[in-house]
């Protein structure tokens, strides 16, 4: 099955995941929407569940074989202007591109508006899809319209029509692309900025440790917050611990099994008595 098209199986998911955690999957690789429709048709028709796998930034994989196929659209990571005036741009961006190379097209083009998102090790589609955001600005706000894939069908998606809020969306489909809005800017008030953004990341952040990022949505309540209230940094279970640079994070201080982080999500719940919402998707 799925001959036509890329794939890896016995996939060892710890490689695709900045969790490094996982055993292992199958992964395709669909190189256009030709192939990626006849994988989804293919899939249904087999009642077999798959998942669209992004840069594995937000993820948690089980420690059981995935019975899920994963479909990576990372070579769906073209990146268009696609009109130009004299204040900015509309560029249009494949789901699959990772962030760190449309940072250097902006640089390039000397558009600004996205840096707050340089570090974060996403892919474009992912952070639409969970309207990802830091230091008081979200992608939503840059968004004119998305494409997406439902139904067999290719449409898109008016701003006005989606429903961001934070750490989520409700896009049903496939997200394939987005148009964004982003203003004319100056080469190396561009760099400074990214490089400044991603200095605050690294002195605030425990890049250096394997994470998933936050692990719980931010509401009324700050979850790090409260966690660091509670005393409850450096707090570990097996490979995982609640990171001692921001409580925010669980990070994987060696040989982590899923079941680790997720007890560890259940004794924050625990300990705080807040059932905070994960931002996290943890993968069966």
């Amino acid at each position: 099955m799925f001959e036509y098209v890329e794939k890896i199986e016995n996939a060892d998911l710890k490689n695709y995941c900045t969790f490094k955690i996982g055993a292992r999957g199958t992964i395709l690789f669909p190189k256009n929407l030709a192939d990626l429709k006849k994988v989804i048709k293919d899939c249904e028709n087999s009642h077999l569940p798959y998942f669209i796998l992004g840069n594995g930034s937000n993820l948690l994989f089980p420690d059981h074989d995935l019975k899920s196929v994963l479909i990576s659209l990372k070579k769906f990571d073209k990146i268009k202007i696609l009109r130009s005036t004299s204040t900015g741009a509309k560029v249009y961006v494949e789901a699959g591109t990772n962030l760190f190379s449309l940072h250097n097209f902006c640089a390039l083009n000397s558009l600004t508006g996205l840096e707050w998102s340089y570090g974060v090790p996403a892919s474009f589609g992912g952070l639409i899809y969970m309207n990802g955001g830091a230091y008081g600005s979200e992608i939503a706000n840059f968004v004119l319209r998305v494409k997406v894939l439902s139904g067999g069908k290719v449409r898109w998606l008016r701003r006005k029509d989606i429903n961001f809020q934070h750490r989520k969306s409700n896009i049903d489909g496939i997200i394939l692309g987005a148009e964004i809005k982003l203003a004319n800017g100056e080469k190396n008030e561009i760099l400074n900025l990214q490089k400044e953004y991603f200095e605050n990341r690294k002195h605030s952040q425990p890049l250096d440790k394997p994470s998933a990022g936050s692990v719980f949505k931010r509401g009324k309540l700050l979850p790090a917050k409260i966690i660091d209230e509670f005393s409850l940094k450096g707090s570990k279970i097996g490979g995982a611990e609640i990171s001692q640079k921001h409580a925010g994070f669980i990070v994987n201080i060696g040989s982590a099994k899923s079941a680790d982080v997720r007890a560890l999500i259940s004794f924050i719940k625990q300990k705080t008595g807040i059932n905070f919402e994960e931002e996290i998707i943890i993968l069966e």
